[in-house]
């Protein structure tokens, strides 16, 4: 949904989230103005909207808020978040969050009806940002590739051509993949841990890999840190890397 395309509907994000659902994992410790720290976590990401709808009459109003609902209801399922003052960054799954309770703003006769409310979203995935366009960096053997975008850990998406069993590097990550079927183009999709071949001519999934990995293990990318990226012993052809930078 993109509610620049909505006749009568403004949409203003009320306050910009950093560090999204973060919540801290403590222990008071006897005797001591202190406590055990034990580990953080980032549950989900948090919006509200300051949501304005407009129409010539009261009937207008309400049925430009009955489109605007129904584009964003839970039936819909989890969409794209993308804010108009950062669009090279989005939320990937995103949905409404709560009850949504109408004002009515301003009646002006014979001018506009205007109704408010506040509407709240939550991520039901990924608690961070993703860049919007997702550009690889395509490489013959190996890459030296050092993440400069984002500012949190990032896991990335390797492909590399099908056949041969072939050694795949990132730092000091290492997986193993051993003999697939020819012709075809393998994926270790880190962020979303999905492992499959696709067609290399239409991008079309057909088949997973994970019975052919050593380990599930999570590859990693670190922002300002040099790494080293390969495809070892897969059939020659273009590799590529899609670093999957994600913001907090």
């Amino acid at each position: 949904m993109d509610t620049n395309s909505l006749a009568g509907v403004t949409a203003t994000l009320v306050e910009w989230p950093s560090l999204g659902g973060l919540s801290l994992e403590t222990e008071d410790t006897e005797g001591r103005d202190a406590r055990y720290f034990y580990g953080a976590s980032q549950s989900h990401t948090a919006f509200t909207f300051d949501v304005l709808i407009e129409g010539s009459t009261p009937e207008q109003a309400a049925e430009r808020r009955d489109n605007f609902v129904g584009l964003i209801a839970p039936h819909r399922g989890a969409q794209s978040l993308i804010a108009e003052l950062d669009t090279a960054w989005q939320w990937w799954e995103v949905m409404v969050s709560g009850q949504i309770d109408w004002r009515r703003a301003g009646w002006h006769r014979g001018k506009s009806f205007t109704l408010r409310a506040d509407v709240s979203f939550e991520t039901v995935g990924d608690a961070a940002a993703m860049e919007a366009e997702q550009v690889p960096v395509s490489f013959a053997s190996s890459l030296s590739f050092t993440l400069d975008r984002g500012n949190t850990v990032a896991y990335p998406q390797i492909e590399f051509p099908s056949g041969a069993r072939a050694t795949v590097k990132v730092g000091g990550f290492e997986v193993v993949v051993s003999d697939t079927t020819s012709g075809r183009t393998n994926v270790l999709d880190y962020q979303a841990m999905e492992f499959y071949q696709k067609d290399a001519t239409n991008g079309a999934r057909l088949a997973s890999i994970v019975r052919f990995m050593s380990h599930y293990r999570r590859a990693s990318l670190t922002p300002g840190q040099s790494v080293s990226v390969s495809a070892v012993g897969a059939p020659t052809g273009t590799r590529r890397l899609y670093p999957n930078a994600r913001r907090v």
